[in-house]
């Protein structure tokens, strides 16, 4: 830790020593103010200061600012009530202060802090590291269900995918996942069918995010299109195939329609039933967008040809 980052540890930890009162506001704050107008808890009592002012102490410096606002703020005022300074508190675990050369400052006593804002009544701190928590377990079963889904011939690649995917699959990955896959596949109906049950698992989003699970759907792209749809017209609508289907050819991608455009209706067909028994709502709605485009496509081309043989 160098000289200049201990003076403004010090610095701040004595500011905030001194405060004669302390507000704290939920939503973060911009610059030197807090968000909120009203405070959700106003500290004024000595001793309760005192302790307030341990758990805000600092360890170190995290040398970086995340891009929000932060959660919560802690007001300082003197004994004349006149604000000191503002201090954001971000994520349960940092406080953002103007004065810091070395951008957000880890705090020392974190998940204590909340606890104790907890016991005063401010349940916010506790609720949003409680979400963050789920989030994190629901992405770790999300993970686990994509990779359980992978081919057997790809699945020792698993972390080098997720090591280099965050951007796209590179194409010297996507060559070495496609070679094993080949070796173990020889068939282009196989591929298809063992591509397909591996986008069934993870989050399923249609968005493309998160990048990993696109994986399947850059080695289904080397495939011809016309191998997907011969490969799941030999399976029944309950297998994996067909839910990865839905996510493979209803994705958002640029210029949508020139794959969809493609699918046959006797594909549209099963899409229908599968994307109504899914658990994600969402691919309802998107089965909706997708085929109103195709009809939309249909149409155009309809009145093109009638104006053709009219004129």
């Amino acid at each position: 830790m160098s000289d200049d980052y201990a003076f403004d540890a010090q610095v701040l930890n004595g500011l905030v020593r001194s405060a004669s009162v302390i507000r704290v506001y939920d939503r973060g704050a911009s610059g030197s103010r807090p968000r909120d107008v009203e405070p959700v808890l106003t500290i004024s009592d000595r001793t309760e200061l005192d302790e307030l002012a341990r758990l805000l102490e600092d360890s170190r410096s995290t040398g970086m600012e995340c891009m929000c606002l932060g959660d919560s703020a802690f007001e300082l005022l003197d004994h004349e009530g006149t604000a000191i300074d503002v201090l954001g508190w971000h994520h349960g675990s940092t406080l953002r202060w103007q004065g810091s050369p070395d951008g957000d400052v880890e705090l020392a006593h974190g998940p204590e802090l909340i606890t104790w804002m907890a016991a005063h009544g401010y349940t916010h701190p506790a609720e949003r590291v409680d979400r963050r928590e789920q989030q994190r377990r629901d992405q770790a079963r999300a993970v686990e269900s994509w990779s359980v889904a992978a081919p057997e011939a790809v699945r020792a690649e698993i972390p080098r995918i997720l090591a280099e995917a965050a951007w796209g699959l590179p194409e010297r990955l996507a060559d070495d996942l496609a070679r094993s896959l080949a070796e173990a596949y020889p068939g282009e109906l196989d591929q298809a069918l063992a591509l397909l049950r591996w986008r069934s698992g993870g989050t399923g989003r249609y968005s493309g995010y998160p990048v990993h699970e696109g994986a399947a759907t850059t080695l289904l792209e080397r495939l011809p299109l016309q191998a997907v749809f011969t490969a799941l017209a030999g399976v029944r609508a309950t297998d994996p195939a067909w839910s990865g289907a839905v996510r493979y050819l209803l994705a958002w991608r640029p210029k949508d329609i020139v794959l969809l455009r493609r699918i046959p209706e006797s594909v549209w067909s099963v899409l229908a039933q599968v994307v109504h028994d899914e658990a994600d709502s969402t691919w309802a709605d998107r089965y909706a967008t997708c085929y109103r485009q195709v009809e939309h496509a249909r149409a155009r081309r309809q009145r093109a040809r009638r104006r053709f043989r009219s004129g």
